[in-house]
């Protein structure tokens, strides 16, 4: 030990003797507006926040300083885990984590602002039961046509700074908290709920990412829970079958019994891809923990992307962590090559995937709120057609968040030209309760709901996923340092694949597909027809444990093209519909054009009377 931290060290035992602890921190309840700015629906969000002093505590160094190293100095912090707050210290916030006791860290922190080391500090909160940083960060949402000038105005009364205003929004505004501690924090966002041109201010909290579904024990079964039937759910042969080396074992896209579980309980993939494999224009978001953008089964179905974490164009994950495949995984389940010969097969073998890296890692920087509802917008403004997250970090309200969320899936939002982007979040994400979205739990290989999967009323569809002896193939990093680093005879791919995490992307997929078919859908069309052409389990109708069902690409194909050939919108193929054809019968009417399958042919023709046919009589949900 130097004699300049050896002499810091003692000052600092001295003071945790003399200088007692200044008493245990409050709790917050925080009431975010008094209206809800994502609807027409009044509602307030509670958020509660009760002190972690035990857990550690965040520290924003003072502007003076230059860096993590002068505050090591005071805090000899080797008996804790220290992270900032997002990629490259870019906040100047760091996140001590440590075993306390909280009078201890009450103290350091006392000393950290005494000696001017640092201009805030705050203990670590539990929030739904989640440990998060309130960091001295506020976001606001102003009504319409409110001006910055108003907003800096506000922030000069307050003690409060403007950061920026978010990007891809002209109503939120990122704002520094200029106060020493969470009281500041929170008496700024009580006030600021107040103002009655503010929507609503919530902290911009920041919390350290899990992965959906990967940290439950996959040993577990579900007690009590019953077989779905075999009917309907026998193996088909036709279809598409691609010639990747994988795909026989890919049981969640094609099930013939191979991994000891039920024929059919699958998606449909190989019927679906009879209509189509997917549209190059469609493109779907990874937001997670990066893809390798080298990959020789996803190279050629990435468009440009973005790492929110170390900001700059190289969404690429880190490779210190198997765990950090996490992402990889995630593209290859939507979108890895179908028909090359290596490999396995993505649910839409043309459509593109858009790498948006939002967490560093499983043991990387904390994640802010503003950061990653920055990266929802991007991801909608720069042509996502679908969002794919299946990241958690912590189940309370984020009005941050939803309020980014509704951007990008509402009509005349930022997504698709106003229609739309589809979000699909993994069941147990942190939004998964948020209306918006479509919550994916998941199913194993006998039609059967997996023990991890989250369930509740929010649940919309299962999708498969795996559970012991049945898991999930798919794209890892390739080489020797993603999920399967030591199996030499499959490096590039894995077997390992399960959770929620692995039910969310495919899901994704088969919206993809839809979209590849019928461009003009709106987000609420899509989640239509997923949910209603699912394949039914559990009780009858929709129920928490299964939602509407598990997710069936065919049927949802064959439920819009029906939806297509329904001319008269009356939700039925008949009579009615053939006589509006007849109509336009050799024409370029565009709404009778309605074959084929993958792309309008611009007349109406004999093809269009045969598509017709094949849904005849056909009563759409």
């Amino acid at each position: 030990m130097t004699n300049s931290i050896l002499t810091r060290w003692v000052a600092l035992s001295a003071l945790l003797v003399l200088c007692p602890a200044k008493g245990p921190a409050k709790e917050y309840v925080l009431t975010v507006g008094s209206e809800q700015p994502f609807g027409s629906e009044l509602r307030a969000e509670l958020l509660r926040f009760v002190p972690q002093g035990e857990k550690g505590y965040v520290v924003k160094q003072a502007s003076r300083k230059p860096g993590i190293s002068t505050l090591a100095g005071t805090l000899f912090l080797e008996e804790g885990q220290v992270r900032p707050i997002g990629g490259l210290d870019r906040h100047g916030i760091w996140i001590i984590e440590n075993d306390g006791p909280a009078s201890k860290n009450d103290a350091v922190m006392t000393e950290l602002i005494r000696s001017g080391a640092a201009e805030y500090v705050a203990t670590l909160f539990s929030s739904n039961g989640e440990t998060v940083a309130v960091i001295p960060e506020i976001v606001i949402r102003v009504h319409p046509g409110v001006d910055a000038t108003q907003v800096h105005l506000l922030c000069e009364s307050m003690a409060l700074a403007i950061i920026k205003p978010m990007e891809f929004t002209t109503q939120e505004y990122l704002l520094q908290v200029l106060g020493p501690d969470a009281e500041s924090v929170f008496t700024a966002l009580e006030n600021l709920n107040n103002v009655e041109w503010i929507e609503w201010a919530a902290p911009n909290t920041a919390s350290q990412p899990k992965l959906a579904g990967q940290s439950v024990s996959l040993s577990q079964e579900v007690v009590g829970q019953f077989y779905a039937q075999a009917a309907g759910q026998t193996s088909s042969s036709s279809g598409v079958i691609p010639n990747d080396e994988y795909f026989p074992r890919q049981w969640h896209l094609h099930n013939t019994g191979q991994s000891g579980g039920m024929l059919g309980a699958d998606i449909r993939a190989p019927e679906a891809w009879e209509i189509t494999t997917g549209d190059p224009n469609v493109i779907v978001a990874v937001l997670d923990m990066g893809v390798d953008l080298n990959h020789p089964d996803i190279i050629d179905s990435l468009v440009p992307g973005y790492d929110f974490s170390d900001g700059d164009e190289q969404p690429y994950p880190s490779l210190d962590d198997p765990l950090n495949a996490h992402g990889t995984a995630c593209a290859g389940l939507i979108a890895a090559q179908g028909n090359n010969g290596i490999g396995v097969t993505g649910v839409t073998w043309d459509c593109k995937i858009m790498p948006i890296r939002i967490l560093r890692g499983v043991a990387g920087p904390f994640a802010s709120m503003a950061d990653i509802a920055t990266a929802f917008r991007w991801a909608a403004a720069h042509g996502a057609d679908v969002l794919s997250d299946s990241t958690v970090g912590y189940t309370s309200d984020q009005p941050v968040l939803h309020s980014a969320i509704v951007d990008v899936t509402k009509a005349d939002g930022i997504g698709r030209d106003g229609k739309g982007c589809v979000f699909i979040v993994a069941a147990g994400n942190i939004y998964w309760k948020y209306p918006e979205v479509v919550a994916v739990g998941a199913s194993n290989h006998n039609d059967v709901r997996c023990s991890y999967s989250s369930y509740g009323p929010e649940l919309d569809i299962v999708s498969p996923s795996g559970q012991t002896g049945a898991k999930i193939w798919t794209t890892d990093i390739a080489g020797s340092v993603g999920f399967n680093n030591t199996n030499p005879d499959i490096l590039d791919y894995t077997d390992k694949f399960t959770g929620t995490s692995a039910a969310c992307p495919i899901a994704a997929g088969v919206a993809a597909l839809i979209l590849s078919v019928e461009p003009t859908l709106t987000s609420d069309d899509v989640r239509h027809f997923l949910e209603r052409s699912a394949k039914d389990l559990g009780d009858p109708g929709r129920d928490d444990y299964y939602g509407w069902g598990r997710v069936d690409a065919r049927a949802a194909l064959d439920m819009v093209l029906a939806k297509r050939a329904d001319l008269n919108n009356d939700w039925r193929v008949d009579l009615k519909d053939f006589a509006l054809l007849a109509e336009f019968w050799k024409t370029s009417e565009s709404s009778a054009d309605i074959a084929p399958a993958k792309k309008r042919d611009g007349t109406v023709d004999i093809r269009d009377v045969v598509l017709m046919a094949e849904y005849w009589l056909k009563q759409i949900p």
